[in-house]
């Protein structure tokens, strides 16, 4: 598919290969990591770092920048379970450190 088909059907994807090969900038507001956060209660989220992948990944899941998350346990260091759009998801380690977030 081209560019001016999907311009045609949708207009978020107008100009969606613009935006993929843009620079990755720094947070807009002091974040730390997910895994780093230091206690449970709602967050910000800032950004999503990692391959396109991931970021792909974190975007079906509701993990977008500027959404309000609700952070439940932190279990030991390993998994962090959040809470996002009335569901819970459990990320591991390797995934939260990827998701900088700052507090509401």
């Amino acid at each position: 598919m081209t560019d001016s088909h999907f311009d045609k059907t949708c207009c978020f994807f107008k100009g969606m290969r613009n935006r993929c090969r843009r620079k990755k900038r720094g947070a807009p507001c002091a974040s730390r990591s997910l895994a780093e956060a230091c206690s449970c209660g709602r967050l910000k989220v800032c950004r999503v770092n990692g391959d396109r992948k991931n970021c792909a990944r974190m975007a079906h899941l509701g993990l977008l920048p500027g959404t309000e998350i609700e952070l439940l346990c932190k279990g030991g260091g390993d998994q962090c379970m959040v809470k996002i759009n009335g569901g819970t998801i459990s990320l591991d380690r390797s995934i939260a450190t990827q998701i900088m977030v700052a507090p509401v």
